[in-house]
Formats: structure tokens, C-alpha cells, sequence
């Protein structure tokens, strides 16, 4: 014969060591601690089980409501004061918005603010070229013809470079004239202006 299990402990009601109790609703025995612990019989759906807890019902209010640790509601945050005044006493002057017209970067950063300035009233620009003004159609031809001994330098009063440039054309006998005369192609689309720094005119 199968020895009687106890619902609650699933041990051996035949325990020497234990008391028995037999449930008087259902007839099923018991350890009598395991019985006392469960406050009456673990069959389910017998008259002498213990009363159901009661359930706890939440309202829609206490959904909305997050609740913190330890079941306490959130509370509402607390108002700061407003920050103590300077110490010298000057009153601080309140940053100037953002005008919708300078709008933010890809970042949604706000721009800086540039403070406009008054327009200057327009001045006479003179704009009769320099009469020491040297040509500039010149300077290209001597750059080109007469580069490589230092012409168009000379011309533009650059004496320093011009006799560089002719001293390596004729130390080396001309074997550095090519070298010599792309320099002058170079200065030709570079330089727009003599020594004095009047710009050349067309």
C-alpha cells in the first residue's frame, strides 16, 4: 500500500518523528505543523482551507502616478529659489533671444548672435590707376622671352631675384635656363604688383 503524502511538505505522513493531522473538510492527512503553517487544509477547494487573500485593485490614477521604491508616491519637485543678486550690485542684464532668423546648425546648436553694425558711410574711392604703375602685359612678355635671365624682375624692380636668376642661367652656361625660366612662368600668374607694391595695370 502506498504510504499517505502530505499536500503541503510532499513528505510522508507515516513519519514517526511527526504528528499526523487528518483535515476534517476533505479527510486528508496532514503533517499537523504543515497544517498549523498553512492556517488549515492545502487541498484546493476544500471547506476548511484558509479565506483567499484579499486581491489589491489599482486604479487608473495610481498607473499614472510612477510610484518610487518602497511603494511611496513620487513627490511633487521642489521650487528653487531664485539665485542671491551680484555682489557689486549691478543688475545683470537678461540674454538677448535668439531671433528666428538665425537658425541653429544641422545640430539644432544656436548660431551666434552677431551684433549688427552702423554701415560707415561710403568713401571716394579714387579709382584712376597710378601713373608709376607699371604695364602688366610687360611683365608677361619679359617673363616669357627673357624669364630665364631675369627680366621681367628687373622690370618690376625685384633686383635681388633678377640677379639670381640671371647669375644661375650664366654660371651654368645654360644648362639651368629651363629651370630658370619656369621660376619666371610661375612669378608671371603670381606676382600682380612691382617692389613698391603698385599693382600693375592692364
Amino acid at each position: 500500500m502506498t504510504p499517505a503524502v502530505c499536500p503541503y511538505c510532499r513528505g510522508a505522513v507515516e513519519d514517526a518523528e511527526r504528528e499526523a493531522t487528518v483535515c476534517a473538510g476533505c479527510g486528508t492527512p496532514h503533517h499537523a505543523d504543515c497544517y498549523a503553517e498553512n492556517g488549515g487544509c492545502t487541498v484546493f477547494g476544500c471547506s476548511a482551507a484558509p479565506e483567499e487573500e484579499p486581491g489589491i485593485s489599482v486604479s487608473g490614477a495610481d498607473l499614472a502616478t510612477p510610484a518610487l521604491a518602497g511603494g511611496m508616491q513620487a513627490q511633487a519637485p521642489v521650487a528653487r529659489s531664485a539665485p542671491p543678486p551680484p555682489l557689486n550690485g549691478a543688475a545683470t542684464a537678461a540674454p538677448a533671444a535668439v531671433p528666428l532668423s538665425s537658425a541653429g546648425s544641422v545640430l539644432f546648436r544656436p548660431a551666434p548672435v552677431v551684433p549688427s553694425v552702423a554701415a560707415a558711410a561710403p568713401a571716394n574711392i579714387d579709382l584712376t590707376p597710378d601713373p608709376n604703375a607699371k604695364h602688366q602685359s610687360t611683365f608677361i612678355l619679359l617673363g616669357v622671352f627673357l624669364g630665364m635671365f631675369g627680366g621681367h624682375s628687373f622690370y618690376a624692380g625685384y633686383k635681388n631675384k633678377a640677379f639670381v636668376q640671371l647669375g644661375i642661367s650664366v654660371l651654368t652656361l645654360g644648362f639651368a635656363s629651363p629651370m630658370i625660366w619656369v621660376w619666371a612662368i610661375i612669378d608671371v600668374f603670381t606676382i600682380q604688383e612691382d617692389v613698391a607694391g603698385v599693382k600693375f595695370r592692364s
